[in-house]
């Protein structure tokens, strides 16, 4: 099968595209002309230049292929409307182009803020549930979605709907590794608030089966290792795999909250967005960022093959290796 990868240099894009690549399949993959492609060294494809700004360069790159991995999004912003032209109306353009050129399979990246945090800290079916996204952010990538099931009458269309993904690559988690080395870890309020996540490597397995299972056309799924963790959990396993116990700085809620305020603002300044905003930590103060994998293991017969602490452990080496902690 010869599938369009959009962000195949990117962190779970980059996974994603080695494993299709592992199993068979021939990759195209859409790149901005100043992306890195450290991570994709070593992998057969061919490249298309744009990005989901360049509606041209879209509508080329699904020419002749037989179905599009959506990975590519923005994650960060300096405002909702930045958001929406990429992970919304970027995602329009490239569903229609796919479903226009006769692409026969579309799996669209996700994201659990599409659907927002639990109201009571159980595992709610995608299917099921009323979105109630919190942020730019998380509605940003709900209308990606809608704007990909438009489609599910002319082409096998699926959405995975991600938590936090760690792994080899990720700079997101990163910074906990590096407060650990200091034997000093921030967390928000106890630091027992919930949250759901996936290690990279089973999010792309997750990919790569909705893009080969015989899926119904037009499901979302939530993927996750099954677990519910909390804050301080993360810091603990962190610290069995570095072997050093750093202490838990507990931070209240309102000072937390102060820090989002700065760095929304200090984004604004200097024009980029800053890892900590007053979104992010709108985030923090969620108590059941939860999901669990029940709709895709019974349909697609995905399950996690990584724990948590054998995920961080794999990534803690990796991390090492390449002089990043």
């Amino acid at each position: 099968m010869k599938v369009l990868v959009t962000g195949g240099n990117g962190f779970l894009g980059s996974h994603a595209a080695e494993r299709l690549a592992a199993q068979g399949h021939d990759l195209r993959l859409l790149l901005r002309r100043t992306s890195s492609t450290a991570f994709i060294d070593g992998l057969e494809y061919e490249r298309v230049d744009g990005d989901m700004r360049a509606p041209d360069a879209l509508r080329q790159a699904v020419q002749g292929v037989d179905a599009v991995v959506h990975c590519a999004g923005l994650t960060a912003a300096r405002s909702r409307a930045e958001f929406e032209a990429v992970n919304a109306e970027g995602t329009r353009v490239l569903a229609e182009a796919a479903a226009t050129a006769g692409v026969q399979r579309f799996v669209y990246v996700s994201s659990l803020a599409a659907q927002g945090p639990s109201p009571d800290g159980r595992f709610h079916d995608p299917m099921e549930v009323r979105p109630r996204p919190q942020n730019p952010y998380g509605r940003s990538k709900l209308a990606g979605e809608e704007h990909v099931l438009r489609h599910l009458d002319r082409m096998a269309v699926s959405a995975l709907r991600f938590p936090v993904i760690y792994g080899p690559r990720d700079r997101a988690l990163l910074p906990f590794y590096r407060f650990v080395k200091l034997r000093l870890i921030p967390v928000y309020g106890d630091g027992q608030n919930q949250i759901s996540w996936v290690y990279v490597k089973d999010a792309a397995a997750a990919i790569a089966c909705c893009l080969e299972a015989p899926a119904p056309t037009g499901r979302i799924y939530t993927v996750s290792d099954g677990g519910r963790h909390t804050w301080a959990k993360l810091a603990s396993l962190l610290g069995d795999a570095m072997g050093r116990q750093p202490v838990q700085l507990r931070v209240p809620g309102t000072l937390f909250g102060l820090a989002g305020l700065a760095g929304s603002a200090a984004g604004a300044v200097l024009r980029k967005p800053l890892p900590l905003h007053r979104h992010r930590v709108s985030e923090f103060a969620q108590q059941f960022w939860v999901c669990g994998h029940e709709r895709i293991t019974a349909e697609l017969g995905w399950e996690p093959a990584y724990l948590p602490d054998a995920g961080i452990r794999e990534t803690l080496a990796w991390y090492r290796e390449h002089g990043w902690v």
